[in-house]
């Protein structure tokens, strides 16, 4: 199999493989690949355009290690890669580890002792495996499908919830204004997931994992997250997506109805959009052969559209959010390890419809049953939105949260959601608390009796203390106690 490195790897691997003793340049390529292997590709690397010589696989790797290899690269991907596929996540390995080693090279002074010794010092930590963010032994390795039951603490005195228990929908909401224990809670819940194999995506629409500046407690907190779980990390603006949630269909009539899908969907987070705006944006999108949000704008600008369409997807363009189509990852590449998306740095309008075009997309790729075995529900992988009122008010924005909300467990992808009030989550079109197989509220001093009885499913018999919630289950009756919490508990 021949592929194509990077200018940027050929000379690297030209002009140190001498001068660190490495018998061959195919040794410390080989190096390059294996580092990337053990460490994990994180879900942001792009990998640079390939004008070097074309390299053979054989020659990195040798032949006796080629199955060695293909087993590792499908172990990370969670599938078995066809020949295209294999080829693709050769060369992102292989590019991955020539940065990280170029990064210890310059970081070892140029040394070629310091610079052996800190590749030694990786290989007897094994690598670590969870990327740039550290790892835990206590911590399973995040698996593409995880067949076990998964059960979660939400109460400290309560009993265990399975989340993927058969019959269930897995889908989660909790509760409570801002001091409550909410997000504490929350992070204490994905690291528990994490724990047991399970990957999760995070959408943090308000910040909660962004760095802490000069506070030290926040900043531990966490480095003991991101440490515990393994998860890739994405500030908006600062970094881009690297998916692109635009494709075309496999025929000209498929295209043009994920076009007209697309358009309404853009048309529901639009402000003051018309119907001919929208059939606008139908119209360019199904002209487009590799449609990107890039290629989108520019077919709406020469077809003359101006106005509020344009200028929605102009702003994604502009800042950068989703990669465009020649450079995006597979979906499934994208998601090998946890993700943690922070939306803060994006205005309420783009933030929302940023969610809507990745929701959209997980709902278009993930529509794929898991079959029940032994009284449990396969999982892939567990969406966790916080500050979900954003997107829930409206009739338009809340159906791709409630098509998640009820079929994606049977896909294995459960939804959990999070808000400061927990009459959001009754929506136009379904009641998200009702709807729950587990529901945490902090503040139910918040609603009247009434409210309580619906959302609750009863009344809360006392005063809450801070860090306490009321817990609704289906099948058990509301208890109230002391709410898990990050800080304290760390998901254990």
């Amino acid at each position: 199999m021949k592929f194509k490195p990077s200018l940027a790897a050929e000379e690297f691997i030209e002009s140190v493989h001498q001068r660190i003793g490495a018998r061959n340049k195919a040794v410390l390529g080989r190096s390059a690949l294996f580092l990337a292997l053990g460490e994990g590709v994180p879900s942001n690397f792009k990998s640079p355009e390939g004008q070097g010589k074309d390299l053979d696989d054989e020659t990195v790797i040798g032949d006796e290690l080629r199955e060695v290899v293909r087993a590792a690269l499908n172990h990370r991907a969670g599938q078995t890669l066809e020949e295209e596929a294999y080829r693709r996540q050769f060369r992102l390995h292989f590019e991955y580890g020539c940065q990280r080693l170029q990064s210890i090279w310059e970081e070892s002074g140029r040394d070629q002792t310091r610079f052996v010794g800190a590749l030694l010092k990786l290989c007897g930590d094994e690598l670590g495996g969870a990327g740039k963010a550290g790892g835990d032994a206590a911590t399973s390795k995040p698996r593409a499908v995880v067949e076990n039951a998964v059960k979660l603490k939400l109460l400290v005195d309560a009993e265990e919830w399975t989340i993927n228990q058969a019959g269930g929908n897995g889908l989660l909401v909790i509760s409570g204004q801002p001091g409550s224990g909410k997000s504490q809670l929350a992070l204490d819940l994905l690291a528990q997931v994490a724990r047991q194999g399970v990957r999760f995506i995070f959408f943090d629409l308000k910040g909660e994992l962004e760095a802490a500046g000069d506070d030290a407690v926040k900043a531990a907190n966490r480095q003991k997250f991101f440490d515990l779980t393994g998860a890739d990390y994405v500030r908006l603006i600062d970094s881009r997506l690297p998916v692109n949630p635009l494709y075309a269909g496999k025929t000209a009539p498929e295209t043009a109805n994920i076009a007209s899908r697309v358009a309404s969907l853009v048309r529901s987070f639009g402000p003051q959009m018309g119907p001919n705006q929208e059939d606008a944006i139908r119209q360019a999108y199904a002209q487009l052969s590799q449609p990107d949000f890039a290629g989108l704008v520019a077919a709406l600008q020469s077809s003359g559209s101006t106005g509020v369409a344009v200028s929605v997807l102009s702003k994604i363009v502009d800042l950068g959010i989703f990669a465009d189509a020649k450079e995006a990852q597979p979906f499934e590449d994208w998601l090998r390890r946890p993700v943690v998306i922070d939306f803060k740095p994006l205005d309420n309008d783009t933030r929302a419809l940023a969610v809507a075009f990745i929701l959209n997309y997980f709902i278009e790729r993930l529509n794929r049953n898991l079959s029940v075995r032994n009284d449990v529900q396969p999982l892939q992988m567990v969406l966790f939105v916080d500050e979900a009122h954003n997107i829930l008010p409206k009739d338009g924005k809340a159906r791709l949260l409630e098509k998640l909300a009820r079929e994606g467990r049977s896909w294995g992808f459960p939804l959990w959601l999070a808000s400061q009030d927990a009459d959001k989550f009754m929506s136009a079109s379904v009641d998200f608390a009702e709807l729950a197989a587990a529901g945490l509220h902090f503040s139910p001093q918040t609603l009247s009796a009434k409210e309580q009885k619906q959302i609750l499913g009863g009344v809360a018999a006392r005063q809450l203390e801070k860090g306490e919630a009321a817990l609704r289950r289906a099948g058990y009756k509301l208890q109230l106690g002391e709410a898990r919490q990050f800080w304290r508990d760390g998901g254990r």
